[in-house]
């Protein structure tokens, strides 16, 4: 069951079989979750977190899609499941990105949701909406 807060922020997340998965934790965010880490946050320009060296250090897609790509991702079509690859998708409001989602084992969808809990959910609309905007980016790398 969904908390109200968080299925107003992001109405489409019930229907979309949106479930908490991990509790809260401050030490790690949507992007740094996606890259498979949990002890430090990713964000460019933050003082308490981390950027990969060679990544734009700016709040854009483009350096958001450079960073995934220090960790083996590299740009694809769409959010398809296919077997043998992880997927991350870049959403973005205006062109800023805002949260970054990533698919798991079976096809299903992750979203660390900033310092937050961790949410399920089936497809990338589930967490789209008024907070996050758009995928405006799909990546793949080959799952270990």
């Amino acid at each position: 069951m969904l908390s109200p807060l968080l299925q107003a922020a992001f109405p489409d997340l019930d229907a979309d079989g949106g479930a908490v998965t991990h509790p809260a934790d401050p030490a790690y965010n949507c992007v740094a979750w996606a890259a498979g880490v949990t002890d430090v946050l990713w964000w460019p320009a933050d003082p308490d977190g981390y950027w990969p060296p060679g990544a734009p250090d700016e709040l854009t897609v483009a350096a958001f899609v450079a960073a995934l790509g220090t960790v083996g991702y590299v740009p694809c079509a769409d959010g398809g499941y296919e077997p043998g690859f992880e997927k991350a998708a870049v959403y973005a409001r205006a062109g800023v990105p805002t949260h970054v989602a990533r698919q798991v084992a079976g096809g299903r969808w992750s979203s660390k949701l900033g310092r937050d809990c961790t949410v399920g959910h089936a497809t990338p609309a589930g967490v789209a909406g008024l907070v996050y905007g758009t995928v405006v980016a799909y990546l793949r790398r080959p799952t270990a």
